[in-house]
Parts: C-alpha cells; structure tokens; sequence
C-alpha cells in the first residue's frame, strides 16, 4: 500500500462533494470525509452530501482514501500520431467522450487529471487507431481521485 499524502483542500474541485458524517464507521478510509475535514475553518460554504442520504452501512458515495496514477496532457500522444488524419479522429473520439471542445482542451493542456479509468479509454482508443505508444500522457502523479462525483 503506497503511503498516504496530506490532503491539500485546493486540488479539490469545488464541484466534488464531500462528506461530514464522522461517526460513519468507514468515515477513517473515506476520501469524502477526510477531504472535508481537510478544509481549513475560514471556508465559509463548500458541496457537501447530505446526511440523511448517509443512513446505509454501505454508502453509495464511499470513496476509498488511497492514491491512484493519475495523468495529464496529452501533447506527447499528438507528437507520437504522425498521421493528421488519426490526429483528427483521436481528438474528435475524445472531445465526444469528454462531452465539449472545451473539456476536451482542459484534458489536453493538462489543467484537468485523467483518472485511471479515463486513461484506459484514451489509450484504448489510440491502440485502436493503430498507435503503438505507451507512454502517452505528459504527466503523471501519484494522488487522490477526486474526478469522481457523487452519485
């Protein structure tokens, strides 16, 4: 088991729900819950899941505290495609998958991480398109998943 790092409440989309259920008895190993105590007191307002939603002793919004590879950029996978026209279809595979033109660039110039399940996809698709690259992405980190919304 790789060892834990501290929480840094800035990486935290503020999107991402979080959790304030301490007498949970997962509320130790839950990303959701230590995250949100994470947040330094001067916040004044944050998304936060609601307790009476939290009842189950297996809580559909559980998200395990442990870190995960993540990735970002993809200006290494453009330099690997010398073909403009397998360029082309990658990026528009992805903006499609991503939902928008825009997230698709926040993706690419790495502003945002690709999770590993999102990295699976994208290295799915270039093997499809006939690429025989790995190592893909321009960046990589060991660090806590926080694409992952509630559901």
């Amino acid at each position: 088991m790789r060892e834990m790092e501290e929480i840094d409440y800035q990486k935290i989309p503020e999107w991402w729900a979080m959790c304030q259920k301490g007498d949970c008895p997962k509320a130790g190993e839950c990303l959701r819950f230590q995250a949100c105590a994470a947040v330094p007191e001067w916040m004044k307002s944050w998304r936060c899941l609601m307790p009476q939603f939290l009842k189950d002793e297996e809580c559909r919004f559980f998200q395990k505290m442990e870190p995960v590879r993540m990735a970002r950029g993809l200006n290494r996978l453009y330099k690997e495609v010398h073909d403009a026209h397998v360029r082309h279809d990658i990026r528009m595979t992805l903006t499609g998958h991503f939902g928008s033109k825009g997230t698709y660039y926040r993706y690419k110039d790495g502003e945002r991480w690709l999770n590993p399940e999102q990295q699976r996809v994208v290295l799915d698709l270039v093997h499809r398109c006939g690429c025989e690259a790995v190592d893909i992405f321009d960046e990589y980190a060991d660090t806590y998943d926080f694409t992952v919304a509630a559901r």
